[in-house]
Parts: C-alpha cells; sequence; structure tokens
C-alpha cells in the first residue's frame, strides 16, 4: 500500500459558528468524501446566521467556500454517504415552540428520514416521526450495490423499543428485521448477503451477524460493540473493554473465531469516563491491510493507524485540540478528520 498522506477539517478554525466552535455531537460530524474524484467533502456545520440549526454542507477539499446543499430550517443529523459516492442519506429533526394561555412554553419535535445527492437534488423523505409520536432514528448505513438502506427506528415509552429496518430503494418497501437484543449499530458485509449488528442484552452487548432476510440471527462475538466488516469480508474489527475498563480495539474472523485483541494502551484519563477514552473508532484501509482508529492514549484524542495485526502502531496526529472521526478516502491515500476545539 502506498504511504498514506492526511489533511485536516477542523471546524474550530475553518469556519466561524453562532455561538462556539464545539462539535456538540462528534458522531454526528464525520466528515464525508464524494463523489468518485475525492474533490469535495460533506460534513454538518452551524452557519453564522443567528440560528442554532446544524446544516448539511460541502466544500472542496482544499477549502474554500462551504455550500448548504439541504436548505431546510431544521437541523440534520447523522449523514451516511453511499459507496458510490453520489448521494447522502441522513436524519433531521425540528423543533417548535409555542406558549400556553398560562405562559408556560410547550415543545414538540419532528424527526425525518431523507436521502439527497450530493449537488442538493433530488430529496427524497424516506421515513417520518410526526410531533405526536414517542420515535427517532438511530445509526444508518447503505448496503454494498447501494440499493438498500438499513436504519434503526426507537419507539415506545423511553425509546426502549428498537427496531431494525431494511428499506429497498429500487422497490420502495421497507422491512422489519428480527434482531436479537435491543440493537445499537449494524454494519452490512462487502456481499450484502449478512450483517453484524451489537444488541444490548441483560447480560450486557454482544455481536450478532444474520441473513440480509432477517433469518438466521446467530451470536458470534460477547462483550462486544460496534463491528466494521473487513473490505474482504473475511474479519471483523470491533471494541470491547479493557483490563481497566477502557475502550480497547479487538479483530475476528467473521464467524467470531479466532479472537484477538490489537490495543492495550490505557489513557491517563484527565477526564475518566468522559467521552469513552481507550482506543475506539477503527475504520479499515481500503485495501485491507491497516486500521486507523482514534486513541486517548496521550490524555486527548489523536489519530493513529496500525497493521492488522496490531502491529506498528504509530501516531499520525498531535495537535492543540481534539482529533477524532477519523474518514479514509476511498483511494486510501488521505484521511480527514474534525478537530474540536472545546468552548470556554
Amino acid at each position: 500500500m502506498k504511504k498514506i498522506t492526511s489533511f485536516l477539517i477542523c471546524m474550530g478554525c475553518l469556519f466561524t459558528f453562532s455561538q462556539c466552535d464545539m462539535v456538540e455531537n462528534p458522531n454526528d460530524e464525520t466528515p464525508i468524501v464524494h463523489p468518485s474524484d475525492y474533490a469535495k467533502i460533506a460534513f454538518l456545520a452551524r452557519i453564522t446566521d443567528g440560528s442554532s440549526v446544524w446544516s448539511l454542507c460541502t466544500m472542496d477539499k482544499s477549502g474554500g467556500s462551504l455550500r448548504k446543499i439541504v436548505d431546510k430550517t431544521v437541523t440534520c443529523q447523522k449523514p451516511v454517504c453511499s459507496h458510490g459516492r453520489t448521494k447522502l442519506l441522513f436524519t433531521s429533526v425540528h423543533f417548535k415552540t409555542w406558549t400556553n394561555p398560562d405562559n408556560s412554553v410547550g415543545m414538540s419535535s419532528e424527526y425525518g428520514l431523507y436521502i439527497v445527492n450530493t449537488d442538493g437534488t433530488g430529496l427524497t423523505l424516506i421515513d417520518h416521526v410526526g410531533p405526536t409520536e414517542a420515535a427517532q432514528f438511530g445509526h444508518l448505513a447503505w448496503s454494498p450495490d447501494d440499493r438498500q438502506i438499513a436504519y434503526i427506528k426507537y419507539s415506545g415509552e423511553g425509546f426502549r423499543k428498537h427496531d431494525l429496518i431494511l428499506y429497498n430503494l429500487t422497490e420502495n418497501t421497507r422491512q422489519s428485521l428480527k434482531t436479537k437484543g435491543d440493537i445499537c449499530t449494524m454494519s452490512f458485509s462487502p456481499d450484502g448477503k449478512y450483517m453484524a449488528y451489537c444488541a444490548s442484552t441483560e447480560a450486557g452487548h454482544h455481536i450478532y451477524k444474520m441473513d440480509i432476510s432477517g433469518g438466521n440471527s446467530q451470536l458470534i462475538i460477547r462483550n462486544g460493540s460496534s463491528p466494521k466488516w473487513s473490505p474482504q469480508g473475511d474479519k471483523i474489527v470491533y471494541s470491547a473493554q479493557g483490563s481497566e475498563g477502557e475502550a480497547q480495539l479487538f479483530i475476528a474472523d467473521s464467524d467470531g473465531q479466532n479472537q484477538k485483541q490489537l490495543t492495550f494502551t490505557i489513557s491517563p484519563r484527565r477526564w475518566p469516563g468522559w467521552p469513552p477514552d481507550g482506543n475506539q473508532n477503527p475504520q479499515w484501509t481500503p485495501d485491507g491491510r491497516k486500521i486507523v482508529y482514534v486513541s486517548w492514549e496521550n490524555a486527548k484524542p489523536e489519530i493513529f493507524i496500525m497493521n492488522v495485526d496490531g502491529s506498528k502502531q504509530t501516531r499520525l496526529t498531535k495537535a492543540e485540540y481534539r482529533d477524532e472521526n477519523p474518514e479514509i478516502t476511498p483511494d486510501g491515500q488521505s484521511i480527514l478528520w474534525v478537530c474540536v476545539e472545546s468552548c470556554g
């Protein structure tokens, strides 16, 4: 594999936000590369316009003008780019407030699940949660051929009901897949035949594998979460607790066999427990030979890279602030990440 170069999308340096430069939810702020020439990136930004709305935007990867591609007065969340780099899947939330006759303030929220072309055209509503419904959307994923999307829908009292829904974009049909426990995240296998998912049970978080039809759900990894398939589909990298309760990275065969711990470093715990320290957020390089991840080894999150067997763990960034949410370009030559500047 050629040597990987890296460049920074720093929220605190490139853009002016209406209040402060801190990313409110780092998991939602991962930069996305599109289209096939990797010339642009898509991300969430709060533009200085007097509002607190987070907008779905694009810009050239070399910097320059920021363009809002979804012209909606709602907060966009969780953008995920299709594998063909032509469409974006995202959720939105619209909060409404009013004043009652007794001067008390009421509030309701509406959630939407949308797909839009990366040039801003073709905005399509996939699912909707009205103001009287107790529901919202969770993790989102594209199938490898971009013909289907999977998403989690939380509903019921306390959002305790977790449904995994598979939506066929060609046939405009949706199917609720039966899972073990309360599903948290999921990942398609590269051939599109299986899903690995993490579910919460009374015994903890476990990783399961099932057919794309929703059948034959099998427990493959105990006490693991956030599974990510290798590009070849033969391995799964995942997170689990280490000896001190910190997050560590592990790898296993796609059937759960031959589990191996990859990282062992423990953070000095400058901020114990918030956010979770240790090693997390693994991303495969396109050739499946290396893993890029976030490590709290030096008391703050920084971007690291290692071989698939855990060897040659190398720090790529050393910033003043927090380096999080790495995204590797499809050609494997560059890495984008978010630099989070704290408020205060």
